[in-house]
């Protein structure tokens, strides 16, 4: 768990040097507007969500290491070539192709690490290692946009340089300190039809379908948030990157005991809870009229993200049958980018056809949403066992153990 914990940190933090400031790029160097930029955006993240399931269903039959370590190889060569893009100035178009295969490629790698982590650690230990995973993530988010926004003000392409270096290193990592292991389904051919094997478990569903109302909830944090807050609150680059920064600090230090906490409780219960705090926080996005007060409603979202994010991921794998951990994991991923690649589209045209007249409206239609989302979770809290809820405990040394391998 360490090392694949110190491989999620570095490459979150060499991505989130750049990409959180693609958005402001294309907005100002290129002149796209900002339903343009949303819909470039939103087609990237659907485009890439296909490879959640293809990396989930690759890594059940080749094992995870292999599949890690091969999506962030071809993401270093990726990531390298569009920083060559940038910095030549290369038209919009292929630009925008380099960045659709850096993407679609990397995401391999997540449905292959969290696989990794449902095989290692029993259902109600889930959550935890999740959230180790989150404050990794967030580590990075705390490290890369506060140097990227620095950065941004001189060369884009080395933002893009730096992120290819990070994805280059983490390779390194998985191929040395992660042991190749064969999958689960090793005896099995790939095939793509079995990709959607996980689409005819009815529950399971049902969890996928708010999965994308969650997703495109959470997707407004990174485009969105950044345009509104450039836009129409007038803050510099800087700013924004601090905002990533902050909300990167808080879950670093709010992340392991906040799942300790709410593991007392149903997943879907924990689901309910961490939309509403959704609602509430990108509510307050709206109201916000300067840094602090966009800091403030930041950190609410932040609350939201804690609760989460571990408590998704583990209720899709509970929900998994013992040799399918990759497919539902990486279905259900592919469903959640689907909703994240809807939140830049709708929230890019909501802030070019709405702002304008109201700048609160977009953030309200969100809150909406993360309300009607934690109604969802909550009516379906009688329909899983105490297992798949996350509530059978293992003993803190037995978690300990398996934390620290």
């Amino acid at each position: 768990m360490r090392a694949l914990f110190i491989c999620q940190t570095v490459l979150t933090s060499g991505i989130a040097l750049s990409f959180p400031f693609l958005a402001l790029y294309l907005h100002r160097e290129r002149g796209l507007g900002m339903g343009w930029v949303g819909a470039a955006l939103g087609l990237n993240v659907l485009f890439s969500s296909l490879a959640q399931a293809l990396g989930g269903e690759w890594s059940d039959i080749v094992g995870r290491q292999r599949v890690m370590r091969e999506s962030l190889v071809l993401r270093t060569v990726a990531v390298g070539l569009l920083a060559y893009a940038v910095w030549r100035g290369w038209a919009t178009a292929p630009l925008l192709g380099l960045l659709f295969v850096s993407t679609f490629v990397g995401n391999f790698f997540e449905p292959a690490a969290r696989g990794w982590v449902a095989d290692h650690c029993p259902p109600a230990a889930r959550s935890r290692g999740y959230g180790l995973l989150r404050i990794a993530v967030n580590l990075g988010w705390a490290i890369g946009p506060a140097v990227g926004g620095a950065l941004a003000r001189s060369s884009y392409a080395l933002l893009f340089a730096a992120s290819a270096a990070a994805c280059g290193v983490c390779a390194g990592i998985v191929a040395w300190a992660i042991e190749e292991i064969p999958g689960e389904r090793s005896e099995e051919r790939f095939e793509w039809s079995a990709v959607l094997q996980a689409g005819k478990n009815p529950r399971f569903m049902r969890v996928c379908g708010l999965s994308l109302l969650l997703g495109m909830v959470m997707a407004q944090l990174v485009v969105s948030l950044s345009m509104h807050a450039t836009e129409y609150l007038g803050l510099t680059e800087t700013q924004v990157g601090w905002l990533f920064s902050l909300n990167g600090l808080i879950v670093v230090l709010v992340q392991y005991p906040a799942t300790r906490w709410w593991s007392e409780f149903p997943l879907t219960t924990t689901l309910a809870a961490g939309s509403l705090f959704y609602a509430a926080g990108y509510s307050a996005v709206g109201g916000a009229a300067t840094f602090g007060a966009m800091a403030a409603a930041v950190s609410v979202i932040t609350v939201g993200e804690i609760t989460v994010a571990p408590a998704l991921q583990s209720l899709w794998a509970n929900l998994a049958p013992p040799r399918e951990k990759g497919r539902y994991v990486g279905f259900a991923g592919f469903v959640f980018q689907a909703g994240s690649a809807l939140g830049p589209l709708l929230g890019g045209l909501s802030l070019q056809y709405l702002s304008p007249s109201y700048p609160p409206a977009p953030w309200i239609g969100v809150g909406i949403l993360g309300t009607a989302v934690a109604a969802g979770f909550y009516a379906m809290r009688r329909r899983f066992s105490a297992e798949e809820q996350g509530l059978i405990s293992v003993s803190d040394v037995k978690l300990s153990k398996l934390l620290a391998q």
